[in-house]
């Protein structure tokens, strides 16, 4: 169990060191269960908790994720916590991701002034949806079954079929580090104050990556609507590419008012996405 443990710290531990240049993700929730008691009741009983959560990501697609959980239940006078803890891959499909972590899981029972608790393996496999909300934040929906092996009352082990569901909110935090231009990749600047993209509500500018940078944007305009946000990077009309705050505007200055569109763009300049929108006045 220390050695499956360890190894586990070391590949979260890998990502967050490959993903300096991608992002990570720090969820926290509440979570519902229920629970298998291998006929210690006549039916599954339900189980209130938390959960948290962090991955590091190796790239937009694969994740190592490491994740704990805790529930509270008072059972016919019998005071139960259940903590678990795992790790393992995690694979993106945004908004949707699936991950299978590994590790362990911790059973107390209390009943007048005694307690009895056992350590076993346990798994949980599943996924869910991440939906991004406004700037770092998103909300996360996820699934899982879990299994875990008990027989806190003695006796050998028995693997019980759990299942949880959970819901909260993901803090998404790093950096991106991009190597400078050279003078052939240069292209022509706009303004440090931003050019104004009207059709789509918002306030470009040149940034990191190639492509436009929006700096600001209108409440309620066609880009917001849209899910394109500050801090995104316009990067194609069309499946044509933009380079430069300039060429978007050129790609949408023959556009009318109630024109369908394709805006490729990087989600906070790391993720790539596209979007079908309706151009404003």
């Amino acid at each position: 169990m220390r050695c499956i443990c360890a190894f586990l710290v070391c590949l979260v531990v890998s990502g967050f060191a490959v993903a300096q240049d991608s992002r990570a993700d720090l969820f926290g929730g509440y979570s519902y269960g229920s629970i298998d008691t291998n006929g210690l009741t006549k039916s599954r009983q339900s189980i209130n908790g938390w959960e948290t959560s962090i991955s590091g990501n190796f790239n937009k697609w694969f994740a190592a994720e490491a994740d704990v959980a805790g529930y509270y239940k008072n059972l016919s006078g019998v005071s139960v916590t259940d903590y678990s803890y795992g790790a393992g891959p995690r694979i993106n499909f945004k908004p949707f991701f699936v991950h299978a972590l590994i590790g362990g899981d911790h059973l107390t029972g209390s009943a007048s002034g005694m307690s009895l608790s056992q350590d076993s393996l346990a798994g949980a496999f599943g996924g869910g949806v991440q939906w991004k909300v406004s700037g770092p934040l998103s909300v996360r929906a996820s699934a899982d079954y879990v299994f875990t092996r008990h027989n806190i009352t003695g006796g050998p082990s028995v693997t019980q079929n759990n299942v949880r569901a959970s819901v909260g909110i993901v803090y998404s935090f790093g950096r991106t580090e991009h190597a400078p231009a050279s003078p052939r990749q240069s292209a022509p600047t706009a303004p440090s104050a931003g050019m104004k993209i009207s059709s789509l509500g918002i306030m470009v500018t040149v940034g990191a990556n190639p492509g436009a940078e929006i700096t600001d944007e209108a409440p309620n305009s066609v880009a917001a609507l849209a899910g394109i946000h500050v801090g995104d990077v316009i990067n194609a009309v069309d499946g044509k590419p933009v380079r430069t705050p300039m060429e978007l505007a050129a790609a949408l200055v023959n556009r009318s008012a109630g024109d369908k569109v394709t805006i490729g763009f990087l989600i906070r300049g790391q993720w790539q996405t596209d979007k079908v929108l309706l151009l404003g006045n």
